[in-house]
């Protein structure tokens, strides 16, 4: 049996109450049943956040789930946006493998894919194309230098930076806080070597550059994004993890986005930026109880990325029943 995303969607809409429905479109990640399973056939298990890697013979499974996280705080379950997320991440990596090397090997099922096995580079190589986040407000605040990056006065809030910039920080363990560094940090701490930041602030450049473009033909700006990257048994650095998806990246709608900028107002946003919103309004910034996040808040963040992914292949999005609340290796 194959469901449609956007009929699924539909239905819990009509029945925003409805815990079952709810709880039906939901993977919360693996039970402590298949932990067990998997180790007993030979793979080693790491928690993310969001996915749930599997390592076994030079091969990677990553599982997507369904959990949303801001301020590095898990804040709830969205359905099925596990499956939109591996759509996303499946679409950009294979359209960056025609430009840098990629881990991606194929997808399996409707919420892993299976990718090489690398030692990761412990940091994530963030590229900004506008002044947006925690870069904006650190600018508001008169600042100027940004890991190692100097911008001039004069910049509106959300505005378009003179050129991309990369703000590299430092890889955290799940749900611990990433911290601003500098590309010479990350070589002095030898999380890098000179060669490999040059390779791979590159390859950052290079990849962000295909994105902004691809997506400005779909009607959307590339605000930000971050990537990852690991290097192989002989040294080469690949592009890794998630790339280019709304849970990673800001996009916005370019159609509107001059129009609001003269009003002053924040642009029409593609991403997960309305909830960090909403959390905000409502007094949390990543410390103390997390607010309960309404449903249709939820529904339409799935939405705005169903939007997304569906533009991007080109095609509507589904799923097969068994591939809902469950995975396979």
């Amino acid at each position: 049996m194959v469901i449609h995303l956007r009929d699924a969607y539909q239905s819990i809409l009509s029945s925003p109450l409805d815990d079952d429905l709810w709880q039906s479109y939901i993977w919360q990640g693996p039970s402590p049943r298949d932990v067990t399973l998997w180790e007993s056939q030979g793979f080693s298990h790491y928690q993310g956040k969001i996915r749930t890697v599997l390592s076994r013979g030079g091969r990677i499974h990553m599982h997507h789930s369904d959990r949303l996280t801001a301020f590095d705080r898990f804040i709830d379950y969205v359905p099925l946006k596990g499956v939109i997320l591996a759509a996303i991440s499946q679409y950009w990596l294979e359209e960056s493998a025609k430009i840098v090397p990629t881990h991606f090997i194929e997808a399996h099922g409707s919420r892993t894919l299976v990718t090489e096995s690398l030692q990761p580079i412990k940091a994530e190589v963030v590229v900004r194309g506008y002044l947006a986040g925690s870069l904006a407000r650190a600018y508001a605040k008169g600042e100027r230098e940004f890991c190692g990056v100097h911008l001039p006065d004069g910049i509106p809030p959300f505005g378009r930076l003179p050129r991309p910039i990369i703000t590299p920080t430092t890889k955290a363990a799940a749900f611990e806080h990433d911290e601003n560094t500098t590309p010479q940090k990350l070589i002095g701490g030898y999380v890098c070597t000179e060669k490999e930041w040059d390779t791979l602030s590159d390859m950052a450049f290079k990849v962000f550059a295909l994105g902004t473009k691809i997506y400005a033909e779909k009607g959307w700006l590339l605000a930000d994004t971050k990537y990852e990257f690991g290097r192989t048994a002989g040294g080469t650095v690949k592009l890794i993890d998630e790339v280019h998806t709304p849970d990673s990246s800001r996009l916005w709608n370019m159609s509107t986005y001059q129009e609001r900028m003269l009003k002053n107002e924040t642009p029409e946003m593609l991403d997960k930026e309305n909830v960090r919103r909403w959390l905000l309004d409502h007094g949390f910034s990543g410390h103390g109880d997390v607010p309960k996040v309404p449903r249709k808040i939820l529904i339409e963040l799935a939405q705005i990325y169903l939007l997304v992914a569906e533009t991007l292949i080109g095609k509507p999005l589904s799923v097969r029943k068994i591939d809902v609340c469950h995975v396979n290796n």
